[in-house]
């Protein structure tokens, strides 16, 4: 029955690749990111393993709590689309106990799961400060390959019935990605933290110490007590190790074998209420009524509701990094001893204000791509209502506009405040709002010949198709040599506004001819292309992701 599930897996990876050229040059894509964050972790385990031996051994502990922390967090994010969730095989006559194995290996199919099998062998760089820890290491792989990967079925299954219903789906979605948006503020503190204490090696050790008696690492540890030469601690960790993958097990199996013969269903989330101020704010026409549905989505389906959140919150984490390690600009001079620490201060008084809403509007451009992917088959409607090419692309433009101008606005508000430096705040202005014009404009343009992939309705914003594919990339890299090319004089006069403050309003003007412009173009060459390309935008998007 293993087997049986791994081909079917397999079966079923291959004919998404065979239905788009698009899905393999996704998948070139992530196994090349995946090989480049393996190398960076054999130079950083093998650069330990060279000059700092013990911490070595402390990294590899900490890096085996951080897998089965990612697999734990990844499970719950993407549970929601799970083809392998048990309700799939509850009409089969074929008992639990024979599908667990195959459904546990089948699950580790893919890019991550022979990335995380990879990192386990990484590891053993590490251990071999040690031959008894390193063959410690070795024999305990498939333990802590079984720790990663049952921590995630465990988690999944013990939140299912809450993911089950709309609104519990919906905020652990929200609260997940805005806790993954933010991970870089909490490395940055940490890292702050590290560097003031002065002594790395030491905090390290005992992170890992604390880790290691822990379920997230006591797999991990094991090996690098015996290196230690404490035998009866090693027997300890080993005896927390054992029990945690025999406890998720239980936690796995039973919710499994609870829905074979009694399904979980999803459930909606009851009646719309609201939303009326939304009609009366935009015109009644077909653009607008376009808009009209798109703002709505923007707050009621997670997919939207988490690229609205990425716009927002990365400027601010970007902001209050540069505050928290010491890069902000409120900190006194006093503080930097470093002259080169001063000057990037007095460097940031001077950009922050343009380059953070600039952040901001850089992050619109996947909206700006895949706004039509999201609509899925619903795409059918604009069709046989007779929407015309330049109405679909107008009314999403300007349900964009709507939703993140004053966004943009606020963000440069704020970054003029921080700064202090309130006479760039009109060419904090120009740059947001010229380069987000700019990005929704060639986004309209390209998406009918591009519209890219993304998660299917209802389904987990992370899951298949998140990344919007090798189309969203291509059109990722398209709007960037826009951006330096035709936006070039916006940002360009808003840089050298910091110096030159008579180009602030300069920079506002540009900002705003060229936003405008690029927008009613992109609208105008994006409406043609779609009505001659209805089928084909139509089929693509239609796809699950």
């Amino acid at each position: 029955m293993a087997a049986l599930l791994v081909g079917l897996r397999l079966r079923q990876l291959g004919r998404a690749l065979g239905r788009s050229p698009w899905a393999i040059v996704t998948l070139v894509l992530s196994v090349l990111a995946a090989l480049g964050g393996l190398g960076l972790l054999a130079l950083l385990l093998v650069t330990l393993r060279t000059f700092a031996p013990a911490s070595a051994t402390d990294a590899v502990v900490i890096l085996g709590s951080a897998l089965v922390v990612a697999w734990m967090v990844a499970s719950v994010l993407v549970s929601v689309d799970d083809a392998l969730a048990p309700e799939r095989f509850s009409l089969l006559p074929v008992p639990a106990r024979r599908l667990l194995p195959g459904v546990l290996l089948a699950g580790a199919i893919g890019v991550g799961g022979i990335a995380t099998a990879v990192a386990l062998l990484l590891t053993l760089i590490g251990w071999s400060v040690d031959l008894l820890a390193l063959i410690a290491g070795a024999a305990l792989l498939p333990l802590q390959l079984l720790t990663c990967l049952l921590a995630g079925r465990a988690l999944a299954a013990a939140l299912a019935r809450r993911l089950a219903t709309r609104s519990g789906r919906d905020l652990t979605l929200v609260l997940g990605s805005v806790l993954i948006i933010s991970a870089g503020i909490v490395v940055a503190i940490l890292l702050e933290g590290l560097r003031s204490l002065g002594a790395f090696d030491a905090v390290l050790g005992t992170i890992a110490q604390v880790l290691g008696w822990t379920p997230l690492g006591s797999a991990w540890a094991v090996p690098q007590a015996l290196a230690a030469g404490s035998w009866l601690e090693a027997v300890g960790k080993l005896v927390i190790a054992i029990a945690t993958v025999a406890l998720l097990w239980l936690v796995w199996t039973r919710d499994f074998r609870s829905r074979l013969t009694a399904p979980i269903a999803s459930s909606g989330g009851g009646r719309v209420r609201g939303g009326a101020w939304i009609d009366r704010l935009l015109p009644a026409s077909p653009a607008g009524a376009i808009a009209a549905r798109g703002l709505r989505y923007r707050f009621r389906d997670p997919r939207h509701l988490i690229n609205v959140i990425g716009v927002a919150i990365v400027p601010l984490l970007v902001l209050a990094m540069n505050l928290v390690v010491g890069n902000g600009v409120d900190i006194d001079i006093d503080l930097a001893a470093d002259p080169r620490e001063q000057a990037a201060l007095d460097t940031f008084a001077q950009l922050g204000p343009m380059l953070l809403p600039l952040l901001g509007a850089i992050v619109l451009m996947s909206v700006a791509q895949l706004d039509a992917a999201y609509d899925s088959s619903a795409l059918s409607t604009h069709v046989l209502t007779g929407v015309t090419g330049t109405q679909d692309r107008a009314g999403r433009a300007l349900g964009m506009v709507v939703l993140y101008a004053p966004m943009l606005v606020a963000m440069s508000v704020l970054s003029t405040a921080v700064s202090g430096s309130w006479h760039l705040l009109p060419a904090s202005l120009g740059a947001a709002l010229g380069t987000a014009g700019l990005v929704i404009g060639v986004g309209s343009a390209i998406s009918p010949w591009m519209p890219g992939q993304t998660p299917a309705p209802e389904a987990s914003p992370f899951g298949k198709g998140s990344s919007g594919g090798g189309q969203a990339l291509l059109g990722a890299l398209i709007m960037m040599l826009a951006v330096v090319i035709i936006g070039a004089p916006a940002i360009g006069t808003a840089i050298a506004a910091a110096w030159i403050p008579w180009l602030t309003w300069v920079s506002l003007g540009v900002g705003l001819v060229v936003g405008s412009l690029s927008t009613w173009l992109g609208v105008r060459l994006g409406g043609r292309a779609l009505d001659r390309r209805w089928p084909e935008v139509l089929a693509a998007v239609s796809r699950e992701g």
